[in-house]
């Protein structure tokens, strides 16, 4: 079973954890992961949508102020049977949290779980598409205000 933790910063604003929870909802759907009866993220044709490294789970975590911790929803997921985690670091810039909290968190994990893989994904801020993402927003913003 494989597991997608999208991890962002964490807030003392409630709303903020909320949005992040969203987002986990909304990447579920799209990786097809609906409900119980449909864990193997396949389409109605039958054909898996992103291939042999579906998600089984997409779960948010936090690094501070917001919970889950990054640390207590690793230990969740292994307890779970994942045994292949995907960290996506949900970050614009490589700060002391992408450059050695994330990584620290994970290698800790990985030794105290040696039979499960662990990937830290690049972070939010280099990812090529970034500035399509930005000026197509910006773009809808102003056509928005004619």
């Amino acid at each position: 079973m494989n597991a997608l933790i999208i991890v962002a910063h964490g807030s003392r604003r409630k709303e903020s954890a909320q949005q992040v929870a969203a987002l986990c909802q909304k990447l579920s759907k799209k990786v097809g992961i609906l409900s119980d009866q449909n864990r193997s993220g396949q389409n109605r044709s039958g054909q898996n949508k992103f291939g042999p490294k579906n998600f089984d789970l997409v779960v948010p975590a936090f690094l501070q102020f917001s919970s889950p911790l990054l640390e207590e929803v690793i230990e969740d997921l292994v307890q779970r049977g994942i045994r292949k985690i995907i960290v996506f670091p949900f970050f614009i810039a490589a700060g002391s949290h992408l450059l050695k909290d994330i990584p620290e968190s994970v290698e800790k994990a990985g030794n105290a779980h040696p039979g499960v893989d662990f990937t830290i994904t690049r972070h939010l801020g280099v990812i090529d598409s970034i500035e399509d993402i930005i000026l197509k927003e910006v773009e809808s913003h102003l056509n928005s205000e004619k």
